[in-house]
């Protein structure tokens, strides 16, 4: 089983080094091994064990990877819960996955109104006692084919899906990544997304490679900055938006951060003016990160460091194939497509899930003969770098012509004084579709319909010119960071 092999091997190989820190709280690997075996015990002795399914309802924090671990060992597949989703999404979430038992933080897990006895409290004593009580490790209830996981969609278009994913799953998949980054247990990692969706593959996959990963319970940006610096972060691992605001929050309190090799970032595109912004301001390499949960994570990258060696890397581009993953593009029969042509993007991966729990048919749509249906739609270019052009759901159909999103929104973030843009379709009598940009202006920038109109007219054809373009003080994302297009196009989503 593939989680208790990182533990043996790290803890035969570097048994003392720290593997896992929160807020001066460390582990070692041994400890971390002793504290997954307790809450293992803890859990067991509570009646959980082979095949129930263990939702874990939390804010980061050790005890969230701890519990990972301690389900691992007892072939509990266990289901990343974002701890703001309400509790009426759970009990739906909750249902459909036949959730057997919920671990979390004591507020949290107060908002659902479960029964006593199906829950346990991070904060409750037996558990707190069952992390320090040095349990040897149980063997594995599971192999390699068990279902390790059921990691729940982002849901942008709907109620998330549980996605299933094995041990082998996962393994393959880690092996993957860590042969394109070349990682190694000298990385000190900072994930500052959250530990309960399908972005969780990386932190297993540095945690394989040795590397010590540090968690924080909230994100405030100046408190991130005196971590990266006290603590000697190498890589961190967040999206976009939060990239901003610590570029912002650095302007009025820079902290020298030479420690930093890596930010990695993903879960939605990054502007050209926010990398350079970024560049300036940390003076480290950026790596993009495109994966899907039903691939089995990441499945293309690229890494640029402002250096002639990665001055032809397209950053527009959402990165190439990793090491032991296929990537391509078909037309609508299913047959794959030239260089330069616009398709689905699809995924070949040994790491992919198996498929969604509890709904064969949505499974179908998606896994198709060894691939994984993204449902994005982008191209490839002659290098095998992948080029988005935004979600299949997404695309707008006007008067018969097939519009981008993520077309028009590289040419408006082209403008300094935008933060971000959005595009979606709104429906219309003439031509049934058209596009409409919703656009967050930088902070004090002066910036007109007129000047975005004029710019987009310069660049693109006309039947791809928004037919409307609002202003919005900022645009809805859900937990994943990822932009909710739906919310803006409802009644008073967006402001004119």
């Amino acid at each position: 089983m593939w989680l208790s092999e990182i533990l043996d091997r790290h803890c035969q190989q570097r048994g003392d080094a720290p593997a896992l820190a929160e807020n001066g709280r460390v582990l070692t690997w041994r400890e971390l091994r002793a504290a997954a075996s307790g809450v293992a015990a803890c859990l067991a002795s509570q009646g959980i064990g082979l095949g129930d399914r263990v939702a874990v309802y939390s804010r980061n924090r050790s005890e969230v990877l701890v519990s990972y671990f301690a389900l691992a060992y007892l072939g509990a597949p266990f289901v990343p819960v974002n701890h703001a989703m309400p509790a009426a999404e759970y009990g739906e979430v909750g249902k459909r996955l036949d959730i057997a038992h919920v671990l979390g933080e004591a507020e949290a897990l107060s908002r659902l109104g479960l029964p006593t006895g199906s829950t346990t409290s991070f904060e409750d004593n037996e558990f707190q006692r069952a992390m320090t009580t040095g349990e040897p490790p149980p063997a594995p209830a599971t192999g390699m084919d068990d279902t390790l996981t059921v990691l729940l969609t982002s849901g942008t278009t709907g109620l998330p899906k549980g996605v299933a994913q094995t041990s082998g799953a996962l393994r393959q998949a880690t092996l993957s990544w860590l042969a394109e980054v070349k990682a190694d247990d000298r990385i000190r990692f900072l994930n500052l997304n959250s530990l309960s969706h399908g972005g969780i593959t990386l932190t297993f996959h540095y945690l394989a490679a040795g590397a010590t990963v540090f968690v924080q319970r909230e994100f405030q940006p100046r408190t991130v900055l005196r971590a990266l610096a006290e603590h000697d972060i190498t890589h961190i691992w967040l999206v976009p938006h939060m990239l901003r605001f610590l570029v912002t929050a650095s302007a009025t309190e820079p902290v020298p951060l030479p420690a930093l090799r890596e930010i990695l970032f993903g879960a939605s595109p990054i502007t050209a003016k926010l990398l350079a912004d970024a560049a300036r301001t940390f003076g480290c390499a950026f790596r993009n990160v495109y994966g899907m949960t039903e691939a089995g994570g990441t499945f293309c990258t690229w890494l640029w460091d402002g250096t002639d060696a990665t001055r032809d890397v397209p950053l527009e581009s959402s990165g190439r194939a990793v090491p032991g993953i296929r990537v391509g593009i078909r037309g609508p029969d299913g047959h794959p497509l030239p260089l330069g042509e616009t398709g689905e993007i699809v995924v070949g991966s040994a790491g992919r899930m198996t498929g969604y729990v509890a709904d064969p048919g949505a499974t179908g749509e998606v896994l198709d003969g060894g691939w994984v249906r993204t449902g994005d739609l982008g191209l490839m270019d002659e290098h095998g770098y992948v080029h988005l052009r935004g979600r299949s759901k997404d695309l707008i159909k006007r008067g018969g012509q097939n519009v981008f999103p993520a077309e028009i929104e590289q040419v408006v973030g082209q403008l300094a004084q935008v933060r971000e843009v959005a595009v979606a379709g709104v429906p219309d009598e003439t031509w049934g579709e058209v596009p409409v940009a919703y656009v967050v202006a930088e902070p004090g920038a002066v910036l007109s319909r007129r000047e975005i109109a004029k710019h987009l007219r310069e660049r693109l054809a006309s039947y791809k010119q928004p037919a409307r373009i609002d202003f919005v003080e900022a645009l809805p994302r859900n937990g994943a960071g990822k932009v909710l297009r739906r919310e803006l196009t409802r009644p008073n989503g967006a402001s004119a």
